[in-house]
Order: structure tokens, then C-alpha cells, then sequence
């Protein structure tokens, strides 16, 4: 099925579709939306973001909805407020001219407004998980028409620790309702939840590595921690339209990280759970302008955010899995166009990365840290671009007898390097980049210890859950704590030796048994075996 005409769609939905500017389907396009026409049947679609997946569950919705009536037929739950947000918005703008009531609900903001919404007619609500809970519970909200049921982004959700509100949810949903549920990655977990809450439903897939992903360049970059910043500078100088998102693991870093971008000149903002739902909208916008270039986040901070034409995802710090390393770099190289993810490694965050290298089946190639010459040709080259299209496209006007006058008695080449300095600085000073000395990752390494925590998935435990009781009990910094990776049954972190012990000592048994330990080889294989 090669065009939108091919999905069997009413002529009013395809000129919506026209006036939107969309082409040919995606792939999760082409397999969703007719199987979601034709059929009441229940669905589990792997589907990242940036691939068009709002669009294939919301044009089946909307071309079945009939006549609305101001009672709730679909509800989508989203796991951040800026999804919501968005999602409301692309399901809104496929329904113009219809009196189709969209309301988006989710915390950060007040209650009031949500519920007057509600009151007065939503056919189709978009929210997080939280706040539908409270509508539901205050009854504002009533889902007894519900004929369609959304779980976007289930695995980012189910991280997140909403699996409970999830099932709240269902549990005040009509037995009849189809489920849809979208989810970019299909750990054990999300099936669990379709397997417990659907019914008989069909698995769509467009394959594990889906056409959004063959056109992200994959690199790694090994390098010493101290040269870590460094390394990031000279990837962003290196790309004349830099325009991309840096991964870190921790709000103090983010904080940090951005704070030195700005300092060396860079349109830098940062972004972290901490800050106020208003404040992130101002931060979102200028993002989307484009008067930030370079968005600092925290995982948790950077889900929901979709800016298609971001060029780079720069891993500050590796992910914790190959599950958030898929989220992160599925936001650039979207829309058929190209992007680039690269991941700073340093040698103790090795391992980490052999996991995901392993898991998610896609090779990445070793890069290296870029040379100062070769950022000072690129810069070089821009610049002469520049002035090239002045030249060619501008009258000298007032500055043709200034440019006489400072030529009388002077070589043209001196007059024309001295006004390139004074407009462009210090940009073609190698001495701007300080050196990047070679790896010593044996050296390093013996500076950290691998912990083995006999605590996993199974007993609540989260990525976040984890530093959150460390920190309190224990007083350890998260900023401390490295490649933490979450199993079913147990757990593992990285430490500098001194808290590793302190963490022992704390940690070190429970019950009899030693709950915290140091990672010996093949314990995780002995223990899931």
C-alpha cells in the first residue's frame, strides 16, 4: 500500500492528510491503520517515536468515531506531560473543521481548568497516567463509553513505574473497549501487560530495526573521563548545523553540562524533571525555534520531546540499557532524514556498552574524538561559504568607499584578515581546544568496583529506585554511581572503591544473606540460569 488513497480512507481524512503535508504512509502507517479499519481486534505494535505511530492509531480512531457527543469514546495514555501535550496537538490538527472535543490532562498544571474541560465535552482525552487516575477518583471523568483505549510508549511507562496505574485505569474501562498498545521496544514486562489486560490481540511489528533507525550513523568514542567535555565540544564544533540533544544521567549534570556550553558560546539550555511544566514549555519553544541548539537532558526529562529535524544525539554518558539507548537515539534521523548518535564512552563504561552493542543488534562503529585541524578546515571552509554568498548576493553599498579608503598604501590580503578577525575572533585559534591525552584504561578502571545488588525487577526495583536508596541510606552522590544495569532477579553498579565499601557495610547483608556484594564474572548468568 504506497499511498494514504491505498488504506481505504474517507476523502475527508485524506485531504486532512494532504493539507498536513504527508506523503506516503510509514511502515507502521501501512500495517496499523487498515488492520485498525477493519477489524475491532486488539493490538500490540512495536513502534518507535518519530515513525508516525500517533497518526496510525489516531486516523482509524477518528474515521470510526461517527457523530461526537462530548462522552469519552478514546482515552491515550502517554507517560510524560509533553507527550500528552503533543499528541493531543497531531490528533487535533487530523480532525479540522470537526467538532471533535480534544482535552489533554496531565500534572504540572491546575486541576480547574482540566476538570471545566472535562465538564464541558471531551470525546477523545489525551493524559498521564496520574492525572487520569485523579479525574477518575474525583469523578470527572468517565470512561463507561470508552470504545478505544491507547497505551503509547508502554515500555517508557512501564520504566517510569506506572504499571499499577495502569491496571487502575483499565479497571474502569468497559470489558468491550479495543486496546491498542505501542511500545518502541518489546521487553517481557509490556507483553505481560497485554497478556493480563487485552484480549485476543494481533502483534505488529515493522521489524527490529525499523527504517527510522538504518538512517542514524552509530558511533562510539572512547575517551578519559577529564577529556569528556573536550570530546563533546569538538563533535558539536565539528557539524556546521549542530542541532541536537546531550544525554547525561543525572539533573546535577544536565545543570552542569550546560552551564560550561554556555560558557564557551553555545546556545545550550538543559532540561530535568525538576523544572516547572511552564518554564519547560518556554524551553521546548525555543528549542523548536531554534534559538537553542544544544538541549542537555536527563532520560526522564528528554521522554515526550519530539523536534524532527534534530541532526545529533550525543550520549554524555552511556545509557543504562540498550532499551533507553533505542529512546535516545530514535529522536534524530526522522522524517527520511539522516542523523547521527554518538556515545562517549569512557574504559570502566565498557561493559555497558558491549550489552547494547549486543542486544540491539546494530553494529557500531568506533569513532574518534575529531582533530583540531580538521574542525579548524570545517570552520574555515563555512566561513568562506559565507562571505562567498555576501559577495554574490548583497550590494557593498556604503562600505565600497570605506573598503577603498583601508586598500590605499595596504596589501588587500592584511585589510581583509583583519576584518575576518574582528568578526569571527578567536573561531580558527587552534589554541581555543586544549589537548586530548591518550586513553589509559587500565589505570582507570582499577579506580572503580563492580557491585552486585540481589535485588531486581521482580522486587520493585528501578533504575531510579536504586540511587534514590543509595543516596538516602548511605549518603553516596548519584553523580558517583555508574552503569547501573536492572535484571529480574538482581542488579549491578559501579562505585569508586570507597563507597563501594560504605555500601557494604550498609547493604551488606539482610536477613542472613548478603544482599550487596562485589560483582564476581558469570554471577548474573549463574543466578538467571
Amino acid at each position: 500500500m504506497d499511498t494514504f488513497r491505498d488504506l481505504g480512507l474517507s476523502e475527508v481524512m485524506l485531504k486532512t492528510i494532504a493539507g498536513k503535508g504527508f506523503g506516503e504512509p510509514t511502515a507502521i502507517q501501512q500495517a496499523i491503520i487498515p488492520f485498525l479499519m477493519d477489524s475491532r481486534r486488539d493490538v500490540v505494535a512495536q513502534a518507535e517515536t518519530g515513525t508516525g505511530k500517533t497518526a496510525a492509531f489516531a486516523i482509524p480512531i477518528l474515521e470510526r468515531l461517527g457523530n461526537p457527543d462530548g462522552r469519552v469514546k478514546a482515552l491515550v495514555l502517554v507517560p510524560t506531560r509533553e507527550l500528552a501535550i503533543q499528541v493531543a496537538g497531531e490528533i487535533r490538527s487530523l480532525c479540522p473543521g470537526r467538532r471533535i472535543q480534544v482535552v489533554a490532562v496531565y500534572g504540572g498544571q491546575p486541576f480547574a481548568p482540566q476538570r471545566s474541560a472535562l465538564k464541558h465535552g471531551a470525546d477523545i482525552v489525551v493524559g498521564t497516567t496520574g492525572r487520569i487516575l485523579d479525574h477518575l477518583e474525583k469523578r470527572t471523568l468517565c470512561l463507561k463509553d470508552l470504545t478505544d483505549l491507547v497505551l503509547d510508549e508502554a515500555d517508557e511507562m512501564l520504566d517510569m513505574g506506572f504499571v499499577d496505574d495502569i491496571a487502575a485505569i483499565m479497571a474502569h474501562t468497559p470489558g468491550g473497549r479495543r486496546t491498542m498498545l505501542f511500545s518502541a521496544t518489546m521487553p517481557k514486562e509490556v507483553l505481560a501487560i497485554a497478556r493480563r489486560h487485552m484480549g485476543a490481540y494481533e502483534t505488529i511489528a515493522t521489524g527490529p530495526e525499523n527504517h527510522a533507525r538504518r538512517l542514524i550513523d552509530q558511533v562510539y568514542v572512547e575517551v578519559r573521563e577529564q577529556d569528556r567535555f573536550e570530546a563533546l565540544c569538538r563533535i558539536i564544533d565539528r557539524e556546521p548545523g549542530f542541532y541536537g540533544l546531550v544525554f547525561c544521567r543525572t539533573r546535577t549534570e544536565t545543570v552542569s553540562v550546560a552551564d560550561m556550553l554556555l560558557e564557551r558560546g553555545y546556545a545550550a539550555e538543559c532540561i530535568h524533571g525538576e523544572i516547572e511544566q511552564a518554564e519547560r514549555e518556554r524551553i521546548m519553544k525555543r528549542l523548536r525555534s531554534r534559538q537553542t541548539t544544544v538541549m542537555v537532558a536527563t532520560d526522564v526529562a528528554a521522554r515526550g520531546i519530539d523536534v524532527r529535524d534534530l541532526t545529533h544525539v550525543i550520549n554524555y554518558d552511556p545509557p543504562q540499557d540498550p532499551d533507553s539507548y533505542v529512546h535516545r537515539i530514535g529522536r534524530t534521523g526522522r522524517a527520511g532524514r539522516t542523523g547521527t548518535a554518538v556515545t562517549l564512552v569512557i574504559p570502566r563504561e565498557r561493559r555497558a556498552l558491549d550489552l547494547i552493542r549486543r542486544t540491539t543488534g546494530k553494529a557500531m562503529r568506533r569513532g574518534g574524538v575529531p582533530a583540531v585541524a580538521d574542525i579548524i578546515a570545517a570552520r574555515r571552509a563555512r566561513i568562506e561559504e559565507v562571505i562567498r554568498q555576501v559577495m554574490h548576493g548583497e550590494d557593498a553599498g556604503p562600505y565600497a568607499l570605506l573598503a577603498a579608503s583601508l586598500l590605499e598604501g595596504t596589501e588587500p590580503a592584511v585589510v581583509l584578515a583583519s576584518c575576518l578577525r574582528h568578526a569571527y575572533g578567536d573561531e580558527l585559534d587552534p589554541k581555543a581546544y586544549r589537548e586530548i591525552r591518550a586513553l589509559a584504561p587500565q589505570a582507570e578502571s582499577k579506580q572503580h568496583t563492580r557491585l552486585f545488588v540481589a535485588r531486581g525487577r521482580r522486587h520493585g526495583m528501578t533504575h531510579r529506585n536504586l540511587l534514590r536508596f543509595i543516596r538516602e541510606h548511605t549518603g553516596v552522590k548519584e553523580r558517583l554511581v555508574k552503569d547501573i544495569e536492572i535484571r529480574d532477579d538482581f542488579a549491578f553498579l559501579t562505585v569508586p572503591p570507597a563507597e563501594a565499601a560504605l555500601i557494604q557495610k550498609r547493604f551488606g547483608r539482610s536477613g542472613g544473606r548478603p544482599l550487596v556484594g562485589i560483582a564476581r564474572p558469570g554471577q548474573g548468568r549463574k543466578m538467571a540460569g
